[in-house]
């Protein structure tokens, strides 16, 4: 469901392209209407042929994973550990990315193992939280009491300069396979597997694939080596068909752009996980009440995963191991072949899950009366730092999104560790304001801190916080205006309602699965009529629907979690008309289909 932000959001329409003749050819050559084809040409695609490959996402679209920086070299090494019986520690994170990557890699491991020729001796492991991200020295330790001759870090390592010089020195050879930016210097790895490097070694076409997706690419790259051939044999081919079910949940996961390869990996995933076989995908699932179950009615009730299950439902679950347990229990859930231990671990996960959501909405809670304490302070102040003796280090992060969510402010929430006197922090931003620019104008008082324009980390001394405060608030000040404060959302379309017909909406499923850089393309009907009052609907009456008309049109409207705008949609009732900014859904039922609005916002006509 969708969770509608307090602050209210101003709307701007993509701008109505003049472009008839790529607009016609779009048509014709698709055989879709004008609607999707300008949604198409906003989104870049001028062509039929390169339209119809987004909407098509076919396998064939993935990139060669031979095209990735050091890849052969990670190849040749691992082959020669297999080939030597040595011992491979795989070290990922403890995020649902880091995990898949892991399980990923090590059910690969376990699959080569099953074939005579190719036993492996590996061990995989993911850090615990309070240890630090990475390769933190709890993790490095760890790993040198395991004696492996050769470490894979997944999700990780790129910035380990250090530790990884460290390993190098007791004679154990190191493997990056990272997405984050790299530094200045790379680590002295034998092969640092990062599409983000700007040497000249790299010739790789995308950037943005996540960990899980370049743990796929270097599984990928490994089948074709062991199968001796250019392409990979069928047995490798169904191992890496069946993998990307793992890629998927770890692409939706860490919020990568779902544009070109994300985009395939997450299409054919998604659909993969319906009817995977593994038992603790399947108990994670059922879990998350994703599978068809005619005994639930809160069950998932049509056959399809979409990224918003996976964000919502599945990859909270597998975080909250890290949040408030052990990231190593989500590790053994994806490569348990016992159903029995996997129902077990699925349930812990839950309760790891239901601990967390209690944690989140208490710190929400104190950093929103934090928040609202500070604007009736400083009612000017652009950019809040929100700290607790109390609050849990890794749920601060969800916290921080939240309370950017409602206010529209960016957000630092520092956890302060009575005993050591430090504080953990972690940020989120908005679209004009780039978070790490404005932390390093303060960097002196940092212990550390990193991240990017959307979100950031850091460490600070308790008794720099109020220090900090002051400069973050005055460096946000005077890099973001008023008006840079009222959140956007762009429409890509102004329709009338006797457009929105099934075919528009089967047309517009194609975008799926939609996300970060991919949005659901968001429709808006103009001076629409009420000719009923709305009602409350759900358990909790939280919800509203209502049916708009145009003419002799009409159509029934969802909001979620819109009680609050129940009154002021009363009083338009065969009063005023509304402007409805929506997303299309097809809803079947006994062979008929209706189409529904899902809400996202209104503006009363004058």
């Amino acid at each position: 469901m969708a969770r509608h932000s307090s602050a209210p959001r101003q709307w701007e329409f993509a701008s109505r392209t003049t472009d008839d003749a790529s607009i016609g050819a779009l048509c014709s050559g698709l055989k879709i209407s004008e609607i999707s084809a300008r949604i198409l040409l906003h989104r870049g695609f001028k062509t039929p042929e390169g339209a119809e490959a987004f909407l098509s996402r076919r396998m064939d679209l993935l990139h060669d994973p031979a095209k990735l920086p050091d890849i052969e070299k990670a190849v040749a090494r691992i082959a020669e550990a297999i080939a030597k019986k040595q011992r491979i520690v795989i070290f990922g994170d403890y995020d649902a990315d880091g995990v898949t990557s892991t399980a990923l890699l090590a059910r690969y491991f376990e699959f080569l193992g099953t074939k005579p020729q190719t036993p492996v001796t590996f061990e995989a492991m993911v850090p615990e939280r309070k240890n630090g991200y990475g390769l933190a020295d709890q993790a490095v330790k760890d790993i040198l009491a395991k004696k492996p001759a050769l470490v894979i870090t997944l999700d990780n390592g790129i910035s380990a300069v250090d530790p990884i010089d460290a390993m190098n020195a007791e004679g154990i050879d190191c493997i990056v396979v990272d997405h984050h930016l790299p530094g200045e210097v790379l680590p002295r790895a034998v092969a640092v597997i990062n599409p983000k490097r700007t040497d000249a070694g790299n010739t790789y076409p995308f950037s943005e694939l996540c960990g899980a997706g370049l743990t796929f690419k270097l599984v990928w790259a490994l089948s074709v080596h062991f199968s001796q051939s250019k392409k990979v044999s069928p047995e490798f081919r169904a191992f890496l068909i069946e993998a990307m079910a793992l890629a998927a949940i770890g692409t939706v996961a860490d919020v990568v752009p779902l544009v070109d390869e994300n985009r395939v990996l997450v299409h054919h995933g998604l659909k993969l996980l319906l009817s995977t076989k593994q038992p603790g995908l399947r108990a994670l699932l059922e879990m998350a009440r994703l599978l068809p179950d005619p005994n639930d009615k809160f069950a998932k009730d049509k056959g399809a995963i979409s990224p918003g299950d996976v964000g919502f439902r599945v990859a909270p679950r597998i975080n909250a191991a890290g949040r408030c347990g052990s990231a190593n229990d989500a590790l053994e859930l994806l490569l348990t072949s016992s159903t029995t231990r996997a129902a077990e671990l699925a349930q812990k996960l839950e309760a790891f899950n239901s601990e967390r959501q209690k944690i989140e909405e208490n710190i929400i809670a104190e950093a929103r009366a934090q928040a609202q304490a500070t604007l009736a302070a400083r009612p000017h102040c652009r950019g809040f730092v929100l700290a607790s003796e109390g609050w849990h280090q890794g749920v601060i992060g969800i916290a921080a999104s939240r309370i950017v969510e409602e206010f529209y402010r960016p957000a630092l929430l520092l956890a302060i560790n009575k005993e050591s006197g430090v504080a953990s922090g972690s940020g989120r931003s908005i679209r004009n304001l780039n978070l790490h620019d404005a932390m390093h104008q303060s960097s002196e008082l940092l212990v550390t801190f990193g991240g990017h324009a959307a979100a950031a980390g850091l460490t600070i001394r308790a008794e720099h916080i109020d220090a900090f405060r002051i400069q973050f608030e005055a460096a946000v000040f005077g890099m973001v205006g008023e008006e840079d404060l009222i959140p956007r959302m762009t429409i890509d379309s102004r329709i009338e309602l006797g457009h929105l017909t099934p075919k528009l909406v089967e047309e517009l499923e194609l975008f799926e699965p939609c996300g970060m850089g991919n949005p659901r393309p968001m429709l808006a009907v103009c001076s629409a009529e009420l000719p009923a009052p709305p009602r409350l609907m759900g358990k909790d009456e939280k919800h509203v629907q209502f049916f708009a008309r145009q003419g002799a049109n009409s159509r029934r409207v969802v909001a979620f979690n819109y009680a609050e705008h129940y009154n002021a949609l009363c009083d338009c009732t065969q009063r005023r008309n509304l402007d409805i900014a929506f997303r299309p859904k097809l809803n079947t039922f006994r062979g008929e289909s209706n189409v529904e609005m899902l809400l996202e916002s209104h503006r009363i006509c004058e």
